[in-house]
Order: structure tokens, then C-alpha cells, then sequence
């Protein structure tokens, strides 16, 4: 769902402001090099918060199927339903328990019995008293008749079925559709309503005579009754959670086209959209298509017998991910971000389905970076790098926590938490396995869990079954961590060595960071990328390198999720000889800021005669725009950051002076980019 960026999304009501994106060819991330031992040798936290969470109350019986027949007068809020539940038993009971809330059971049978039942607003549950004991194995098939009774009051967030009256400036016509996650499907139809849960379903809902009714799967075919209403059937033979069910209904017209995914295996791709908007969606349709192609080929083909998009208004969110039929904000229904994220949960979230609330990071992180995959598909790595940055959240209060399981941590569930961090979490991923392991990874997770629900520790295996290595030191600190790494980085050379020094400035109590990091050195024309594995606090690594490197870049390609720390010192001590340097600013280009490291030359001492150092940026015309460093300063290295943020995109140089105690002057100039 996208949340105004996604609920499965961002959730924003009214209208939202359009977004576009270009995108661009395709990058690789980092593999390490050579053998690894994994640097947690104790219990996983994955293991023990799978102990927690993955042992869901466990009913008696599995959910075969739905067969839902839905009336809607269109008029106002009020349905009548009728549900066919089949079901298998699993262990021997007398009695089953479901979900519903604010529903007016009016009967219930059982294999064609009536039955008995009880119910629990409270708990939002019913039980049906079976009258005799059902064995392991018996088939039952329960058939629910319920109406919504429009005296019983309701929380207006948790309605279920959404209904809005064309009187409503704007509306063309009466429109209602169903909205269930996390677990509003209980709101209008009885059923066992957990995402570990998963069955077929197949509903036939009936409306006036000129609404047109979208729902799961592939149209069987309408029927057109005796009394003004037609029925339009729709069944979904795959596996389906009861939160990713629905039923849209207004005057729609449904613009179509076909998709081809492979010879002889073609699905239709469709757009239930208002007159309105019905060119403007035609006109998308294969920009839907080729965002289905190219996804396909990052995590296999497209699971389903169709894809669908219905275009509604009012609507609390950008998008729902309903299983082949997504629910979009109307003013979202050609915003690229939303529709790739919501056509993404078809793989992640839909095929595969977390295994409880806590795991929801597993839909929405991953639809969320898919976000940046299709930028990365048209644009390549800037494209990429740029949607990246703009997720970036570190004043957001919710980022201080664990991606897994915001709500125990008193987080929204779908905070920017399990979107934008999430998505940066697994961008790191990939840097860290590189870009061969972690595609494999996900097509393993697709191969172990479609059509099945899983929690974040059978994602952890997927990956470890694919990599060969525990990957533990990964999940504890970036999953089930808070926060996240603050990195400050020195350097020295002397002797034919380069030192550098990685220091981890984070909060005391978020994770201490163990991470395969690539700092790239640049000496003349050429260019070095060291990957070192950082694991402390504090931590020292030295290289040979017969040249004075020129300049060094941390995390030059932008894998790692972190933020720059204050400077700190350098990794010499008193009495190391220094030579003057002007590093080159990194990251380059930059978005907003970028930091520029020079050293004063001269002798470390506790006594050393300061020079006088001024640090200056000029724009492309020569005109000095900022002024970072005007000050005596003792021999060592320096780092200054440049904000951009109100500056315009280009060039810039910026220019250091240095003046020794005793006379002289020293002078060095660079250029650098500003990208927005």
C-alpha cells in the first residue's frame, strides 16, 4: 500500500501533488572478495523473534476457499453479503472461531445444517457451535448470510466498504470500493482475516444496472437480472490473504491492452478509470506494461492471470495493492513512484505475503525500492541514487527505530520506517552481497514462499542459502536494530602507507556496525576502490600505496545508509611530518552538501606554529559564494562540509590558501557539481 508515497502505501488525504521521474543503465554493487567468517557467533535475533512472532494463533481448520456473493443498492453505505466458506479441518474441534466486526449475522449452516453461533464484538470474532465433533481432515463448507445495518456505529478509519455519494463536488458518479489492510476485511465479510492465512476466492457482486463491479482475478462474466442489477463474477484461482480482496464499483469505462509475457502466454492489463481520466489512463497502459517487463525480469514473471488498476476518489492513501486489481488515489493514476510501487506488491506482498504485522517491512520495503529499481531501469545509478536520497529520513522521528515490527516499538505501522529506511536497508543489502547474490536472493524467497506467507527470518535463510554465509552480523544490526550508522573517516599517508582511520559516531545504543566499506582512493588519472571491513567503534586500516594519493571518497557509489559524522582526527600521532592537501569534495556531484577534506602542513606537535588557511567557493562566473574557513589552523587534517542547499545546479571550484608561520603562501584549486 502506498502511504501518499505508498500505504501499501503513504497515507495522504485529498488530493495529492503529481510526481514525475526519469529514469536511466543498470548498476552493480560490490561482492567481497574472498572468504568470510561471520562476525555473529551467537543466537540470531532473527531466530528469537521468529520464536516470537511467527507462531500466529492457530486455528483448527485451513481457509480452501471464498465464495462471496455482494449486493450494493448503490444508494448509500448499506450491503447485504452471503459467504461461502470452505474450509479443512486440521484438528479435531466442535466449534470454529472467525473475524467480523460490526456485521449483523443473519444465519448461519454448516454442510447445509443451520447452526448455532455466538458473537464477540469485543474481539471482533464469532464462534460457530458445530452440534457434533469434526474430525482432522472432514471438509466443511460454511455459508455466512450478513447485512451492514446502518444504526450500529462504526470507526469512520475502519468502515471496510467506503461509499461516497456523486453530491460530492467533483465525483461523477456514486462510487464504493473496499479498503482492508491490516484488518478492515473483517469489516465487511465474515472470514478468518490474518495475512498467514491464504485461500482462493471467487465473488459475484451485484450493482445497478451501469456500475461496473472490479474485483480479484479474471471476470467470469456479468449477468444481466430481471430487476435492473447485473452481476459481475470474478474469481481468483490463486492463493489469496483476505486483506488483498476487494470490490470496486462506479461508472467506469476500462480502457485495456494485452501484454505479452512470453510466447502463447499473454494477460490483459486494465484500467477501471472515469470517462474523465480514461484517455489520460489508455495512454499509460503501456507504460504499465513495460514497468511489468521489466520488473518480470528482476524477479520473475508477472504471477497473475491479469493486472488491474482501478482510479478512485475520495481516497486516505496513494495506492492499495488488492492481488491483480490495484486500488489508486485518482490524482496517483499515472504517477510513476505509486504505480510502480503498488505493481511491485504483486511479487512482494501478494505472491509472497509477510507472515504477521511485525514483518510488514517484507511488502512495503521492497515495493518501496522497487521504487528506485524502475528509476534505476530508465535512468541508470544517478536516477537511482537520486530517488534515494530523496527517502532520506534521518529527522524523522520514527527512523530512530527497528525496521521489524514498528507497532512493538509504538511506531505507526505504516510509518516511513518500513517504506523509505527499509528500502535504504535493502539498497545496503545489495551493496554488501553484491548485485548477482541479492537478485538471486529474491527470486529464492519468490521460488520458497509464493503463494505462501513468511516472516523476516525465512527471508534471512533465503539469502543465506544463496550467499553460503550467515548473514546474522546483517539482520541484527540493519532489521532488527534501531537507527543507523554515523560514520567519520581520516586519513594519512607517510612512508609508501596509506592510514586510514573509520570511526562510528552513533548513538551509544544503536548497533555497532559491522559492514564491508569502500573507500576509493584517487592518485593522479587512476583510481582505487578498497573494500575494508569495518567492525568497531573506532578502527585503523593501512595500504601500500607508493603515491601520495590525491584524494579519498567514502562510500563512493552510495551503498551504505548513513550519515556523516563530525570530523575527527587523524590517524598519526605526535611527530608524524604532514604535506599540504586539497582533497577532492565527496560525494561528487552532490545533491545538497558535500564535504571537502585539505590538510595543513607541517609537524603534529602539541606546540606547532598555526598557519593562516582560507577555504573559499566560487560559481563558474567567479563570484565567491561562500566563505568556509577564514582562520589559523595547526597542522592536521580538516574537514568542511559546503551547503548547497540554496544554491543552484553546476559547477563550482572552491579554493584553499594557506599561509605558514614562517612566510610563504600555498594555494590549490578543485571543481566540483551540484546535481538537484
Amino acid at each position: 500500500m502506498r502511504m501518499g508515497r505508498c500505504l501499501a502505501c503513504v497515507a495522504l488525504a485529498g488530493v495529492f501533488g503529481l510526481n514525475s521521474g526519469a529514469g536511466q543503465p543498470h548498476v552493480y554493487g560490490f561482492e567481497k572478495q574472498g572468504g568470510f567468517i561471520a562476525p555473529d557467533a551467537g543466537l540470531s535475533l532473527a531466530r528469537r523473534h521468529q520464536d516470537i512472532y511467527a507462531a500466529p494463533s492457530n486455528p483448527a481448520f485451513h481457509v480452501v476457499s471464498y465464495r462471496l456473493d455482494l449486493f450494493l443498492a448503490m444508494v448509500n453505505e448499506n450491503f447485504a453479503g452471503r459467504n461461502q466458506i470452505t474450509l479443512v479441518m486440521k484438528a479435531p474441534a466442535d466449534s470454529l472461531v472467525l473475524y467480523q466486526l460490526k456485521l449483523t449475522i443473519d444465519s448461519i449452516s454448516v454442510n447445509g445444517v443451520r447452526r448455532v453461533y455466538t458473537v464477540d464484538d469485543a474481539n471482533e470474532r464469532f464462534t460457530v457451535h458445530l452440534g457434533l465433533l469434526h474430525q482432522s481432515g472432514d471438509t466443511l463448507r460454511l455459508t455466512v448470510a450478513y447485512r451492514r445495518v446502518p444504526a450500529i456505529p462504526r470507526l469512520t478509519d475502519r468502515l471496510g466498504y467506503y461509499y461516497f455519494h456523486d453530491t460530492i463536488p467533483g465525483l461523477p458518479a456514486n462510487l464504493g470500493y473496499t479498503m482492508s489492510e491490516p484488518g478492515d476485511a473483517r469489516c465487511w465479510m465474515p472470514c478468518y482475516d490474518e495475512p498467514w492465512e491464504k485461500s482462493t476466492a471467487e465473488m459475484s457482486v451485484t450493482v445497478p444496472a451501469g456500475y461496473v463491479a472490479a474485483s480479484n482475478g479474471r471476470l467470469l462474466g456479468t449477468i444481466v437480472n430481471g430487476d435492473g442489477t447485473v452481476t459481475w463474477h470474478w474469481k481468483e484461482d490463486h492463493q489469496v490473504a483476505t486483506y488483498l480482496m476487494c470490490a470496486t464499483v462506479s461508472k467506469f469505462t476500462v480502457p485495456s491492452s494485452i501484454l505479452a509475457r512470453a510466447p502463447g502466454d499473454s494477460i490483459p492489463v486494465e484500467y477501471f478509470t472515469w470517462p474523465r481520466d480514461s484517455a489520460a489512463a489508455a495512454a499509460y497502459i503501456p507504460t504499465v506494461k513495460q514497468m511489468i517487463t521489466n520488473l518480470g525480469k528482476l524477479y520473475g514473471p508477472y504471477p497473475w492471470d491479469k493486472y488491474g488498476m482501478s482510479s478512485v476518489s475520495p481516497f486516505a492513501y496513494g495506492g492499495m495493492e488488492h492481488q491483480t486489481i490495484t486500488t489508486l488515489h485518482e490524482a496517483y493514476q499515472t504517477n510513476q513512484d505509486v504505480v510502480v510501487h503498488e505493481l511491485a506488491h504483486q511479487w512482494w506482498g501478494d505472491l509472497v505475503t509477510c507472515g504477521s504485522w511485525p514483518d510488514i517491512w517484507l511488502n512495503e520495503s521492497f515495493a518501496t525500492y522497487s521504487e528506485a529499481l524502475w528509476r534505476e531501469t530508465l535512468g541508470g545509478p544517478v536516477a537511482l541514487q537520486g530517488l534515494l536520497r530523496d527517502m532520506l529520513g534521518f529527522n524523522q522521528g520514527s527512523w530512530s527505530g527497528a525496521v521489524y515490527n514498528p507497532e512493538g516499538q509504538g511506531f505507526y505501522l505504516f510509518s516511513d520506517l518500513v517504506y523509505s529506511k527499509g528500502a535504504w536497508v535493502l539498497h545496503t543489502l545489495r551493496g554488501a552481497i553484491g548485485d548477482s547474490a541479492f537478485f538471486r536472493s529474491l527470486r529464492m524467497w519468490r521460488q520458497l514462499y509464493s503463494e505462501k506467507s513468511a516472516v523476516t527470518a525465512d527471508f534471512q535463510s533465503a539469502v543465506e542459502s544463496v550467499t553460503g554465509r550467515d548473514m546474522s552480523w546483517f539482520f541484527n544490526e540493519w532489521i532488527y536494530g534501531p537507527g543507523w550508522p554515523v560514520y567519520s573517516i581520516a586519513s594519512d599517508w607517510g612512508g609508501g602507507t596509506l592510514s586510514l582511520r573509520i570511526a562510528q559516531q552513533q548513538d551509544a545504543g544503536w548497533p555497532t556496525y559491522t559492514m564491508p566499506l569502500q573507500v576509493r582512493v584517487y592518485t593522479g588519472s587512476r583510481d582505487t576502490t578498497l573494500t575494508v571491513w569495518d567492525s568497531l567503534r573506532t578502527e585503523d586500516f593501512r595500504f601500500t600505496f607508493l603515491t601520495r594519493p590525491d584524494s579519498i571518497a567514502f562510500d563512493p557509489d552510495g551503498w551504505v545508509l548513513h550519515q556523516a559524522g563530525t570530523p575527527i582526527g587523524p590517524p598519526f600521532g605526535p611527530g608524524t611530518p604532514l604535506s599540504f592537501s586539497l582533497r577532492q569534495n565527496y560525494p561528487n556531484p552532490f545533491n545538497t552538501s558535500s564535504t571537502i577534506a585539505f590538510v595543513v602542513p607541517g609537524i603534529v606537535t602539541g606546540n606547532a606554529a598555526p598557519a593562516g588557511v582560507k577555504l573559499t567557493v566560487y560559481d563558474l562566473l567567479g563570484r565567491r559564494v561562500a566563505t568556509l574557513v577564514d582562520e589559523n589552523r595547526s597542522p592536521g587534517e580538516y574537514f568542511e562540509r559546503f551547503d548547497g542547499t540554496a544554491r543552484a545546479s553546476g559547477v563550482y571550484f572552491y579554493r584553499l590558501e594557506i599561509q605558514p608561520a614562517g612566510g610563504g603562501s600555498i594555494t590549490a584549486v578543485r571543481k566540483m557539481v551540484l546535481v538537484k
